[in-house]
């Protein structure tokens, strides 16, 4: 009896001992996980941790959603394709939008935060726990941007646990997700990284009175010789994006598609289109959109002897930027089970031909960032004239430079894990 005990005891351990051994996408196909926005809402989402995670592609889903009937990512045709992604490697993560799904936790910081003040439960003494979609305006959909930011900043720590890959991401959308996928991933190309300086402003002495000594302030100065974050982007896959949220129409959406996948000296984002032949509205904003990105790109189609045409483009630089069509009413959400094989075979491919961007450490804890608004140059370069490279700005308010394009403070030190709301309004929305 007591040796059989033993070989139980021994069995058990072993067994422990194997398990601590396996990869962590081999002992679960996800975990459930929790993180904050800068502004105080508790995000629900899945994490998908990969095989190869280090070192392939890291995955980011965002969810399609309605003004109307809400959304979630909690869906099988996510968990379809993030387990499939999974498999090949991947590691994914699926997360609820704020007031959608289990993200409707705040915490009494969102309700100080300018962004949410004029919600419903503001103006309550008694101030809600719980948001719901039910409750916003069609002008605060675009605050779910920042939802986006914090999923980016829950993947680079992940990075840093050797589980994720986030210097080759790809943003994977649905609808009104894709559209502020989009607004995203163009303000990333404006997010700049930053050092803190010690600076004392000049001020003009005067001939009479000796001018008082000024005292010395922290401020932040862009780091020119580094990327943008935008650069950290692989390539993002649009399953019918929307040229509305909440009913708003996003009239910079060509510009932010463009922003995106524009040439530049540094890796093309490469962009695909998914969408349903029957669904023709949907499928027409899609081409159309594709066309803004890819110029002269034409459909394939089928001659009198039924040889293909079309389809060709002398942009060599974008030759994963194309669309996945089918013939269905389908749209959004509802066109994964359809372009799940599609969406993996092409991570396969654009994972082999694109360059990858070797695995490092993001150091998001230690990073200071500043966004640079305006129009990027024909380069893709930041919009941040000559006269202003090396330009102190302050931590906690924007900043004009002499042309009239804004600058604004991303994060700062003090800020150890998060991206502050991002000021869309000068990224084109009212």
């Amino acid at each position: 009896m007591i040796a059989k005990l033993r070989w139980i005891s021994l069995s058990i351990t072993t067994f422990f001992l194997a398990w601590l051994a396996m990869p962590s996408s081999a002992r679960a196909e996800s975990v459930d996980v929790n993180f904050t926005t800068s502004d105080g809402v508790l995000i629900t989402g899945k994490f998908y941790s990969g095989a190869k995670g280090k070192d392939l592609p890291t995955v980011l889903c965002l969810h399609g959603f309605t003004h109307k009937k809400g959304g979630s990512s909690t869906t099988k045709e996510w968990e379809g394709l993030a387990l499939a992604l999974q498999k090949e490697g991947h590691s994914v993560l699926t997360f609820d939008f704020r007031g959608h799904g289990k993200s409707t936790i705040v915490s009494g910081k969102f309700w100080e935060a300018e962004i949410n003040k004029k919600l419903p439960g503001a103006l309550k003494t008694d101030r809600p726990r719980k948001i719901s979609y039910t409750d916003f305006t069609s002008s605060y959909y675009p605050n779910l941007v920042n939802d986006i930011a914090a999923a980016k900043c829950f993947l680079d720590a992940r990075n840093d646990s050797l589980e994720a890959n986030t210097s080759n991401l790809v943003v994977v959308g649905a609808g009104e997700g894709a559209t502020l996928g989009a607004l995203w991933m163009a303000s990333e190309w404006r997010r700049q990284p930053c050092e803190v300086v010690e600076y004392t402003p000049g001020r003009p002495a005067n001939f009479f009175i000796a001018s008082p000594p000024t005292t010395k302030t922290s401020y932040l100065t862009a780091m020119t010789a580094q990327d943008p974050e935008g650069a950290k982007q692989l390539a993002a896959i649009w399953l019918t994006i929307n040229p509305t949220v909440a009913g708003k129409t996003m009239g910079k959406l060509p510009n932010w598609l463009k922003d995106v996948t524009m040439k530049r000296s540094l890796r093309r984002v490469q962009t695909v289109f998914v969408s349903g032949k029957e669904d023709k509205d949907g499928d027409e904003f899609s081409y159309r959109m594709l066309k803004i990105v890819k110029p002269g790109y034409v459909r394939e189609k089928k001659d009198k002897e039924g040889t293909k045409k079309g389809a060709k483009t002398p942009e060599d630089t974008q030759g994963f930027t194309g669309e996945y069509t089918y013939a269905s009413k389908m749209e959004g959400d509802q066109l994964l089970p359809l372009a799940t094989k599609d969406i993996v075979d092409y991570m396969a491919k654009v994972g082999k031909k694109e360059v990858l961007t070797s695995h490092k450490k993001q150091g998001l804890e230690e990073s200071t960032y500043g966004w640079f608004f305006g129009d990027l140059a024909k380069d893709g370069s930041l919009p941040l004239p000559p006269s202003y490279k090396g330009a102190p700005f302050h931590f906690n308010q924007p900043t004009t430079t002499g042309t009239g394009r804004m600058v604004w403070p991303a994060k700062v030190p003090s800020e150890k894990e998060s991206i502050r709301p991002l000021p869309f309004k000068y990224m084109g929305v009212n």
